[in-house]
C-alpha cells in the first residue's frame, strides 16, 4: 500500500474510532438525543416506514392534524435518502436506530471534510482534527436536537467534495453526484440549508477564481457545472414548489424583524466557543436566553452552544489571526464565512443582520440568526485543520503585532463579556473557573507546538494537539445534558411503561371497537407530556391534533389545535369550535380524548361534553364522545345539507324508502375507496381535509373535488352504485402547474383558503 493510501486509512479508521467513542456514550448511558427528535422526528420516521411497509406513498399523513402534505413538509424525512432505504427494510425503526442513523450523516460529512484535507495534502493529524470538529462540535452538539438542520449540516463537506473532485477530473460522473448532493441540501428547507447553499456557493467561486488562468479554468469546465446546476435544479425543483404552495395554504405567519433579533446570539456566549461550562451548560444554565434576557426569547442555552474546544480555538487565535495564517490560500475564503457566520449569528448587536434581513432573498422567512453557528462551525472545522497542516509543514509563523493584539483582544472580550454576565447572575466564580481550565489546555497545547517546532518533531506535536482537541471534543460534547436523556422518558414511543401500557390497552381497544362497527374515529392527545404529543403516528390512529409548527391554515384557525399538546394550557376553544362536542369536532369523526387529567379541569373549556368515561386516571383520562359523523356520508344535493349515511355510521336524514350509502371499502394514508349507492344525484363528502393535489375518481373518471363546509372533500356522484377513489397525487402535472400559477398569483391553489 502506498504512503498516501496508508495515511487516508489512519485518518478514516480514526474519525471512526472517535465516533464510534461518541456513540458508545449514548449506548452505555442508556440515553438517547431529546427534545424534537422523538417528540415530532421520530414519529415522521415511523410514519415513513409504516406507510413504505404498506405499499403506500409518505406523501400525505393522516394521523397528525386531520391529515396533513409530508411531501411539503421539511421534517418529514420524505427526501432524506439514508432514512427513506432504512424505512423500506425496518417497519418500525428504534429510538436508537434513529439517533444511529442521524449520527452516521455527521461521520459521513466528517470523512468528507477529512477527504478534502487529504487532497490538500494534509498529514493525517489535521484530518482528523476537522474531521472531529466538525463531527462533534459547536451546533454539532448544541444542536443535535434539530434534526433537519444536523442532516443539512451534515451535507456540506459531501457537496464540496464532489464538486471539487468533478471540477478537477472534468468528470460529468461526478457532477451529477454533486448536484444530487446540492439538491439534497437545498432540501433541508430551513434556514442553516439555505445559509450553507450560500457557503457552497462562495467556497465554489473561491475555487474557481484560485485557479490558474481562472477564465480558461472556467471555460472548460462550463459543461461540468452546467450539468451540477441543472440535476440540482431539477431534482430540488418540484419538491420546492410544493413546500411554497404549503406554505401560503398555511398557518405560518409573517416572520418581522423584531421576532427575528429575538433569537440572536449575545456576545457573552462566545466565550463557549473554547470555555464549553463557562455559563453552566453541562449543569444549571445561567446565561443569555432565559429570563434574565427577555429580548433574546427564541434562544436558549442549546441554541448559544458553541464550544469547538480551547485547543481548536488557540490553533485560530494564535497561528491563524496572530500569524496570519487565516489568509492563506485555502483559508481565505472559510475566514470569511467564519467572519459573516459570526456578524449574522450576532443579529441585534451589529448592523449586519437587519441589513441581511432587509435585503437577501430569503433571510426574511426565517426568526433565528443563532441558526448561523451551523456555518460557523463548518467554517471553524476547516480552518484548524488547513492551521495545524500548514503548522506541520512549516512550523511556527511570526506573530505579528497588530493581528497578535487583535487576537488577544477578542479571547478577552469574549471572556470578559461571560464573567460580566455570570457577574450579574451571581456565578461569577463558576465562570472564572471554566475559563482557568480553558487556559490550562490551551497552554498544554501551545506548549507542545512549540516544543514541536524546536526540536523539528512538528508532526508528532500536531498529533497531541490532536489527541487533546478529540478529547476536549468527546468529554464535554458526547451525550451531555444538551443532546442525551434517559431512553426511558420517551419509551411511549417504542416499548411503554406499565402505566402508558395500560392506557393505550384501553385506547386501542375503544379504537379496535369503533373500526370493527365500520368507523373511523379520530382521536385527541392532550396533557400527557411530550413523547404522547405525535404518538399517534406511531400508533397508527387518526388525530386531530400533534406537535409542530405547520399546518393547514384553514383548519388551524377554524380547530385550533396549537402547535404543542404536552399539557392543557395550549389547546384554545374558537367559536368554530366552541367544545368537544360542536359541530366541527363531530364533523371531524372526534371519538376519543385522552387527557392527563380530568375533562373538567381542563382552562378554557366552555362546557363538559356528555361522554362516557372509559378510563378515570391515575395516569390518564379516557372519554368517548358520542354523535360524531361518518367519515363518508351521501348528502341530498350539492347545496343542501341533507345527510345520509350508512355503513360507517348510523343513517341521519335519510328520505323514507331512499337507496343511498357510502361505505370505505379500502382505505391507507394516501388512499381512500368508497362504495356509493343511490337513487338519485347526490354528493359524497368525505371528511378528510381538502388540499391540492387530492384527486377524484367516479369508476375510473376523474371527477372535480368541491371544499365542503370549509375543511371537507365533497363530490358529485351520479344514482346507482358506483366505486369512488380518492388519491393523493402531489407530483400529478395538474397539481403542479396550480402550484405556479398559485405562487405567481400570491397564494396558494384558488379557492383553497376559503374560510
Amino acid at each position: 500500500m502506498s504512503a498516501p493510501r496508508a495515511r487516508l486509512g489512519v485518518v478514516v479508521a480514526a474519525v471512526v474510532a472517535v465516533w464510534g467513542v461518541a456513540v458508545a456514550r449514548t449506548i452505555v448511558a442508556g440515553t438517547v438525543v431529546p427534545w424534537d427528535p422523538k417528540n415530532q422526528v421520530f414519529a415522521f420516521f415511523r410514519f415513513l416506514a409504516g406507510a413504505l411497509q404498506a405499499g403506500a406513498t409518505p406523501f400525505w399523513n393522516p394521523f397528525y392534524y386531520g391529515g396533513f402534505p409530508s411531501i411539503a413538509d421539511p421534517q418529514s424525512l420524505v427526501f432524506a435518502p439514508l432514512f427513506v432505504v432504512f424505512a423500506l427494510i425496518d417497519p418500525a425503526p428504534s429510538l436508537r436506530t434513529f439517533d444511529v442513523l442521524v449520527s452516521v450523516h455527521l461521520l459521513v460529512g466528517a470523512l468528507a471534510l477529512a477527504a478534502l484535507g487529504f487532497r490538500a495534502r494534509w498529514p493525517a493529524a489535521p484530518c482528523v482534527l476537522a474531521a472531529v470538529l466538525f463531527m462533534l462540535g459547536g451546533a454539532a452538539a448544541g444542536r443535535l436536537q434539530h434534526t433537519g438542520m444536523i442532516v443539512s449540516y451534515a451535507l456540506v463537506p459531501s457537496v464540496l467534495l464532489l464538486i471539487e473532485v468533478a471540477l478537477d477530473r472534468v468528470s460529468y460522473v461526478f457532477a451529477v453526484a454533486a448536484g444530487i448532493a446540492a439538491a439534497l441540501l437545498v432540501l433541508g428547507r430551513n434556514q442553516a440549508a439555505l445559509l450553507l447553499c450560500v457557503v457552497v456557493a462562495a467556497v465554489a467561486i473561491g475555487c474557481l477564481a484560485g485557479a490558474p488562468r481562472p477564465l480558461v479554468y472556467l471555460r472548460r469546465r462550463l459543461g461540468v457545472l452546467a450539468v451540477m446546476v441543472v440535476v440540482a435544479v431539477a431534482l430540488a425543483a418540484v419538491p420546492m414548489l410544493l413546500t411554497l404552495q404549503f406554505a401560503a395554504l398555511s398557518n405560518r405567519p409573517a416572520v418581522t424583524l423584531a421576532d427575528a433579533l429575538a433569537g440572536s446570539l449575545h456576545p457573552a456566549n462566545l466565550a463557549t466557543l473554547f470555555a464549553a461550562d463557562v455559563l453552566g451548560t453541562h449543569g444549571a444554565y445561567f446565561g443569555p436566553g432565559g429570563p434574565a434576557t427577555p429580548d433574546l426569547a427564541n434562544t436558549d442555552d442549546s441554541f448559544n452552544y458553541l464550544f469547538v474546544g480551547a485547543t481548536p480555538m488557540l490553533l485560530i487565535a494564535w497561528l491563524g489571526l496572530a500569524g496570519g495564517g487565516l489568509w492563506r490560500r485555502g483559508c481565505r475564503v472559510w475566514t470569511a464565512v467564519a467572519v459573516a457566520a459570526l456578524l449574522y449569528m450576532l443579529g441585534r448587536y451589529t448592523p449586519a443582520f437587519p441589513l441581511a434581513f432587509a435585503h437577501l432573498p430569503g433571510v426574511d422567512l426565517f426568526r433565528r440568526p443563532v441558526d448561523g453557528a451551523f456555518v460557523l462551525t463548518a467554517a471553524l472545522a476547516p480552518l484548524a485543520g488547513a492551521l495545524l497542516a500548514a503548522y506541520v509543514r512549516e512550523g511556527i509563523s511570526r506573530v505579528h503585532l497588530v493581528p497578535g493584539g487583535i487576537a488577544l483582544a477578542a479571547v478577552a472580550a469574549a471572556a470578559g463579556a461571560a464573567v460580566l454576565f455570570a457577574h450579574a447572575t451571581g456565578h461569577a466564580a463558576h465562570a472564572l473557573g471554566a475559563l482557568a481550565q480553558a487556559g490550562g489546555i490551551a497552554a498544554i497545547a501551545a506548549l507542545a507546538l512549540v516544543l514541536g517546532a524546536r526540536t523539528n518533531k512538528r508532526a508528532l506535536a500536531a498529533g497531541l494537539v490532536t489527541t487533546l482537541a478529540v478529547a476536549e471534543l468527546v468529554g464535554w460534547n458526547a451525550a451531555f445534558r444538551l443532546n442525551a436523556e434517559p431512553r426511558e422518558n420517551y419509551a411511549v414511543l417504542e416499548a411503554p411503561l406499565p402505566a402508558d401500557a395500560a392506557v393505550l390497552a384501553v385506547l386501542d381497544r375503544a379504537i379496535a371497537e369503533a373500526h370493527a362497527a365500520g368507523e373511523k374515529p379520530r382521536v385527541e392527545i392532550i396533557g400527557l407530556g411530550g413523547a404522547w404529543q405525535n404518538l399517534a403516528m406511531v400508533r397508527g390512529f387518526e388525530a386531530t391534533n400533534g406537535y409542530g409548527p405547520l399546518r393547514i391554515g384553514a383548519y388551524d384557525r377554524l380547530v385550533a389545535p396549537a402547535e404543542e399538546n404536552w399539557r392543557f394550557g395550549f389547546r384554545t376553544f374558537p367559536t368554530s369550535f366552541d367544545g368537544f362536542d360542536s359541530p366541527l369536532a363531530k364533523e371531524l369523526g372526534l371519538t376519543l380524548l385522552v387527557l392527563g387529567a380530568p375533562i373538567e379541569t381542563m382552562p378554557g373549556l366552555p362546557r363538559r361534553p356528555a361522554a362516557e368515561v372509559l378510563m378515570a386516571g391515575p395516569h390518564a383520562w379516557i372519554y368517548r364522545l358520542p354523535g360524531a359523523r361518518p367519515r363518508a356520508e351521501l348528502r341530498g344535493s350539492a347545496n343542501d345539507d341533507e345527510t345520509t349515511g350508512r355503513g360507517e355510521g348510523a343513517r341521519a336524514g335519510a328520505r323514507e324508502g331512499a337507496r343511498e350509502g357510502a361505505r370505505i371499502t379500502a382505505w391507507r394514508p394516501d388512499r381512500v375507496e368508497i362504495a356509493t349507492d343511490a337513487d338519485r344525484e347526490t354528493e359524497l363528502v368525505l371528511h378528510d381535509l381538502a388540499y391540492p393535489g387530492w384527486v377524484a375518481e367516479v369508476d375510473g373518471v376523474e371527477t372535480p373535488i368541491r371544499t365542503v363546509d370549509v375543511l371537507f372533500r365533497g363530490i358529485k356522484v351520479p344514482s346507482g352504485s358506483h366505486r369512488v377513489v380518492f388519491r393523493f397525487a402531489p407530483l400529478a402535472p395538474k397539481n403542479l402547474v396550480d402550484a405556479a400559477r398559485g405562487l405567481r398569483g400570491g397564494r396558494g391553489t384558488p379557492g383553497d383558503r376559503r374560510d
